[in-house]
């Protein structure tokens, strides 16, 4: 008897859909994992959002740049239902976050074209306006893959199909830091990386505690995000280094410790990761908040230093600051860590077994493919 195995085509064919081409969840969350998917026999069509969902007009004067921003948005939505028409004639169809704006217009229709749609989200998206929408995306998704337990959490209210896939690197494309060859008479380079978007909720707050560190202990202060922030402080001393492609893979070059504040939020407690995970692929030590998955990532005083209070930031930065030989061992552990742990080869597999298992539809406990069908309600 033909078994459904042979039923299925040499090459499956997979439509992901992103928010952007170049933010850092589409970028970490699928695009990296393209060429592995590929790989592994997968035909992987990419649609991120066109122009991108922050797309903004480069025309002077307020009102031809009004229009043409209205423009970009209006042809944003449309090149969107476009890919939503082709969606039928795809195994599998993956949505990072959500698809061209608020509401459930675009995902009613992409799960009425096509039921083998993966939900993958590494923020707390249901913190706010739209928790209506992302619940009902969770009931009605083929499967769910959130990049952390608390947010996996909220799905399994809704949802028994949920597959926790951590953030995680290409750390092969990563520079690691040579600390053989690092010149110990500099000042030492104290670092934060990330966008302009969660800059001000993350990194702002700390700043004062920074300042007054900065006083005592003697460091530089390098931000590296897209744009050239305001600070609101006035004596902080630091270097601003305009974040790129190929810089982002090589911090090992431009900070010697890196940081990660979060404020302890419900938004921010789904964070993923990402800045520790590049400290540490770079072989640099952390000191982060030991907020959400933060706690898992960083290895008190083995890969970094978890800090709460501010005493503890001003050890955790005192005590590498003033020791070499602990910031190369403790960025060579990071490094380790990050290439077990959280590297694209340690969970590709993981993925690839959700997307067979959803392509097949052959779903936990035995739930007829029926089960996958939307509720429209």
């Amino acid at each position: 008897m033909e078994t459904f195995e042979t039923k299925l085509p040499a090459k499956r064919k997979l439509l992901g859909m992103t928010t952007s081409g170049f933010d850092p969840s589409s970028r970490f969350r699928f695009i990296q994992f393209i060429p592995w998917l590929q790989e592994a026999g997968w035909d992987v069509d990419h649609r991120p959002n066109r122009p991108d969902r922050q797309w903004s007009s480069p025309l002077g004067g307020r009102v031809p740049r009004a229009v043409h921003h209205r423009a970009g948005k209006l042809a944003m939505k449309i090149n969107r239902l476009r890919d939503i028409r082709e969606a039928s004639r795809f195994d599998l169809c993956f949505m990072n976050s959500n698809l061209a704006g608020d509401g459930l217009f675009f995902e009613k229709r992409l799960f009425q074209a096509n039921s083998r749609v993966v939900f993958d989200f590494d923020d707390a998206l249901f913190a706010g306006k739209n928790e209506a929408a992302v619940r009902w995306v969770c009931q009605n998704a083929a499967w769910i893959t959130p990049g952390n337990e608390y947010l996996a959490d909220y799905a399994r209210r809704f949802s028994h199909r949920v597959t926790v896939i951590p953030t995680v690197i290409d750390t092969d494309a990563y520079a690691v830091r040579n600390w053989q060859q690092v010149d110990r008479s500099r000042m030492v380079r104290v670092g934060w990386s990330g966008s302009d978007q969660s800059i001000r909720h993350s990194l702002f707050p700390y700043l004062p505690l920074i300042e007054q560190l900065q006083r005592k202990l003697q460091f530089e202060f390098v931000i590296v995000t897209n744009t050239r922030p305001e600070l609101p402080t006035g004596s902080l001393h630091w270097s601003f280094t305009p974040w790129t492609v190929a810089g982002e893979a090589a911090l090992e070059s431009t900070f010697d410790i890196g940081l990660m504040p979060l404020v302890d939020n419900a938004f921010q407690r789904g964070k993923c990761g990402l800045k520790l995970l590049q400290y540490m692929a770079s072989g640099l030590p952390v000191v982060g908040s030991p907020v959400g998955v933060n706690r898992d990532i960083i290895q008190d005083g083995r890969t970094g230093f978890a800090a709460t209070s501010e005493q503890e930031w001003g050890q955790a930065l005192e005590t590498l600051i003033s020791s070499f030989e602990l910031r190369a061992s403790m960025g060579s552990a990071g490094r380790e860590r990050c290439v077990d742990h959280y590297s694209i080869r340690r969970w590709l597999p993981k993925m690839l077994r959700v997307f067979d298992r959803v392509c097949r539809k052959s779903l936990a406990d035995g739930v007829p493919d029926a089960y996958c069908k939307p509720a429209w309600n």
